[in-house]
């Protein structure tokens, strides 16, 4: 097992030792191999061309391997007696000591119930979450030591052990796991499309799920997909859809939609496996990334711009250069059909801005490109003509025909709050002008301004003018709609979109 120090040395040259690029990342995957199997998960995290990290290093990452020996028949059996105090012969008819899967932090077994059922049984590692918890902190110190360093700081590797703490942290609590299957299994009920296998709740526990079998054809399969009959247009297409639905729609995602958790069943049906690794999207970053989707569809840069700070959560260093660079983008992609449009060379090139501009990516954001990137891949396995950008568009502006519904909006409890401010604001303004033109009047109105952050303090009250600008024309708008019962229902479109055009002059002339 190697030390820490000497990963750093094998990582980073000393003064007068120079290799390669492509030296480098093989060393990297080396070292990776050699530390065991919570590094090479680490590092398989990253290679699924998430396009997020240099293409050399990415295409060397993906040559690593779990080479993880199963543990023996005697220690998953004690694993199984040690949760339910209950022998595999007490729990199940039959117990296959023999896994059929074999991986970092579980094995699955196949067993069957006394009342006849095949299931599979999913098995926690003895002593893995000690180990990986270990090798965290490690991880840790050497993303530090990284940062420091010219050769490895842009790959921000603080972000990355973030983002792999997460989701390895959450792939250890089976219980949680648990319940991301019974919820996805309940909201995915209806879907003809989509299957989810079954949890035995009494079989499982801490360090074991028991789940319904699904018996099919992995999705990456194709040849004999095709020799079954199987529609794999369709199937690529209802594939990016449920994915969609579960990013944007929900903002709860199966982040980890690789070739081995996908099944094809009988009728063109999807089965999705291992739900140990998800993402969430709040409202907030769902909004702006549909608004930032809309924003590359119309070639909109002051769009583009404004949602990448939304998406931050603060502003860029240099405005002015990221505009000229997204406009280089445009020009680069906007020129192509959707069809023609390969993501993952989008994603790159996105990852390049990101580190040029210093952005900082959200970890459940960069789960979501990569799941994204990891279902183009499958899509185009399955047809070749297959486009995701096809797709996202018109997903995107779906769902924010949605999100300014009627229903949806007299719901809202934000909205019931701006109406309630605006309430109280119509109720105080009378009298606040009445008293600032009083203090005019008498000469007693006095503005005092200091040197130190003056810029800083115009522009946030700038800011905050336009929003409170936009949200009186917005709230006289919807409140003479909702007394009168004209809006939505009587008020013709180019009535609301004159509306929304005067909103929007007279926002932008504060």
């Amino acid at each position: 097992m190697l030390s820490g120090n000497k990963l750093l040395h094998w990582l980073l040259p000393g003064p007068k030792a120079s290799f390669d690029e492509r030296e480098r990342w093989v060393r990297l995957r080396m070292v990776l191999e050699e530390l065991g199997p919570a590094w090479v998960k680490f590092g398989q995290i990253l290679s699924n061309r998430p396009g997020l990290l240099p293409d050399e290093l990415t295409e060397e990452l993906s040559k690593l391997q779990d080479k993880v020996a199963p543990v023996t028949e005697q220690e998953a059996a004690k694993v199984i007696f040690d949760t339910f105090g209950k022998t595999t012969q007490a729990l199940f008819k039959s117990f296959n000591p023999v896994p059929i899967a074999s991986a970092s932090i579980a094995q699955v077994h196949l067993a069957t119930l006394h009342t006849g059922e095949q299931v599979a049984v999913k098995i926690q590692r003895p002593g893995i979450e000690e180990i990986i918890k270990g090798d965290l902190l490690l991880m840790r110190d050497i993303a530090v030591l990284m940062t420091r360093s010219k050769d490895f700081a842009t790959l921000k590797p603080r972000q990355l052990v973030d983002v792999f703490e997460k989701s390895i942290l959450e792939e250890l609590d089976f219980e949680a796991e648990q319940g991301h299957l019974i919820w996805f299994g309940t909201q995915l009920a209806d879907d003809k499309t989509i299957r989810i296998p079954r949890v035995f709740q009494e079989l499982s526990n801490k360090k074991v799920i028991t789940l319904e079998y699904l018996e099919g054809i992995k999705i990456s399969q194709t040849g004999r997909l095709k020799a079954a009959g199987y529609d794999l247009k369709l199937i690529a297409r209802n594939g990016f859809e449920a994915y969609f639905k579960q990013i944007f729609e929900w903002g709860y995602f199966h982040a980890d939609p690789h070739p081995g958790n996908l099944l094809v069943l009988p009728g063109n049906v999807i089965g999705i496996l291992d739900f140990g690794m998800m993402g969430r999207l709040n409202n907030h970053d769902r909004r702006a990334l549909v608004e930032f989707i809309i924003g590359l569809g119309k070639d909109d840069t002051w769009r583009i711009v404004e949602n990448m700070e939304r998406l931050q959560g603060k502003e860029v260093e240099d405005r002015k250069e990221l505009e000229k660079d997204v406009e280089q983008f445009i020009l680069d992609f906007g020129s192509k059909s959707s069809k023609d449009i390969d993501l993952n060379e989008v994603i790159s090139r996105g990852r390049k801005l990101i580190y040029r501009h210093n952005l900082e990516i959200n970890p459940d954001l960069f789960l979501m490109l990569r799941s994204i990137s990891l279902l183009e891949g499958v899509g185009m396995s399955l047809d070749p003509q297959f486009r995701s950008l096809e797709m996202v568009k018109p997903f995107a502006f779906g769902l924010l025909r949605k999100a300014v519904h009627p229903m949806k909006l007299l719901k809202s409890r934000t909205l019931m709050a701006l109406l309630a401010d605006m309430g109280q604001l119509a109720y105080s303004l009378p009298s606040d002008i009445r008293r600032i033109m009083d203090r005019i009047r008498n000469d007693q109105f006095k503005i005092q301004t200091e040197s130190k952050a003056t810029r800083q303090l115009a522009r946030e009250v700038r800011i905050a003018a336009k929003r409170i600008s936009y949200a009186i024309v917005f709230a006289t708008f919807l409140s003479c709609g909702l007394f009168t019962e004209l809006f939505w229902l009587k008020l013709s479109l180019l009535s609301a979109a004159a509306a929304s055009l005067l909103a929007l002059v007279f926002v932008r002339k504060v």
